[in-house]
């Protein structure tokens, strides 16, 4: 251990520092501050280094640097120089290596991740733009779809087949499907009920009567209750149904195929309205409680004409008809 050495190690120890504690102290590495104390001064980077070194220990440990250096001027000068730092660079090239590798790799994942935000951006941009492109495509082929059904219904032709009827019958039938089809060809006094017609030919003041301009089957008759109340139906002039109704009730009623005529009569007007094929069919104000229904081209026989004559007089003296009795509970406000 050289004299400067041994000065320096006894003042540090006066001070209670350790070589560890000095080291944080003045930032120099421990094996310099080592090297300095055994006075292998060899050990340091070089001279200037060397005599850095030694000023820098000796303040902090409470000497006076600048004299110890000019007092130890000759000893601080290094010999082995150039050995001292290619050993230095030696030693600290691995680490630069690795430093720079470490650095690099750094660089390249930080790259990396700067581009995977444009990388998203681009991949949620080309998903909406299929999007748009399918939808555009699922819309294009519906127009297409509804342009040729529209192209199809309108070059329908109606082909009749061939049938064992009569061809008088069949021009009939041709004529009433043609009407129903086309609602403007209706007259004034034709009503479209489902996809049948019925015309009326009667005469204000009379019970209302219609002709079915279709096959009687295709007819059904009925009555919906607004309040409780007797509904009577008659085929040809003879009671097939007696039945009271409720409020929203609704009755349903098929004629025989060889009934020429139906009768629909109620308690009184106010307690329902007369129905055929689901749709209301208003009776004539002076005689609001009856309706008769009949086949085409069919004359009324005499009993029925009787019938109907009757029924006229009685509701010119009052508006009350059947059995049933007005609902307690009814009231005309309803």
């Amino acid at each position: 251990m050289s004299e400067l050495g041994s000065r320096l190690r006894e003042a540090r120890v006066n001070k209670g520092y350790t070589l560890n504690t000095l080291q944080q102290m003045t930032k120099i590495q421990k094996k310099y501050l080592q090297a300095i104390e055994e006075g292998q001064l060899e050990e340091l980077p070089g001279t200037f280094y060397a005599r850095a070194f030694v000023k820098q220990y000796a303040d902090m440990v409470g000497l006076d640097g600048d004299t110890l250096l000019r007092e130890y001027e000759s000893e601080l000068e290094v010999k082995n120089t150039s050995e001292t730092i290619h050993r230095e660079e030696t030693e600290e090239m691995p680490s630069r290596l690795k430093t720079y590798h470490l650095n690099g790799e750094n660089n390249q994942l930080e790259k990396m991740l700067s581009y995977l935000p444009m990388a998203i951006l681009s991949v949620i941009i080309i998903c909406i733009i299929f999007i748009l492109i399918f939808a555009m495509r699922q819309i294009s082929m519906q127009d297409k779809q509804e342009t040729l059904s529209d192209q199809s219904d309108s070059n329908v032709v109606e082909v009749v087949k061939p049938s064992a009827t009569p061809v008088g019958d069949s021009t009939e039938e041709v004529a009433s499907t043609q009407k129903v089809n086309n609602k403007k060809d209706l007259a004034d006094n034709q009503l479209l009920v489902g996809k049948e017609v019925i015309t009326d030919i009667s005469q204000p003041g009379e019970i209302k009567t219609y002709q079915l301009e279709g096959p009687i089957e295709n007819y059904q008759f009925g009555a919906e209750g607004k309040a409780f109340v007797w509904l009577g139906v008659y085929e040809d002039n003879n009671m097939v149904l007696d039945q009271t109704i409720n409020k929203d009730e609704k009755i349903e009623h098929q004629a025989k195929d060889t009934t020429q005529s139906v009768r629909l009569e109620l308690g009184y007007p106010e307690g329902a309205q007369f129905m055929v094929n689901g749709k209301v069919v208003e009776a004539d104000p002076s005689v609001p409680s009856v309706i008769v229904f009949k086949i085409k081209d069919q004359e009324a026989t005499s009993s029925e004409e009787i019938a109907i004559e009757e029924l006229t007089e009685s509701n010119e003296e009052t508006s009350f008809q059947g059995p049933a009795v007005l609902d307690p509970n009814y009231s005309s406000g309803e």
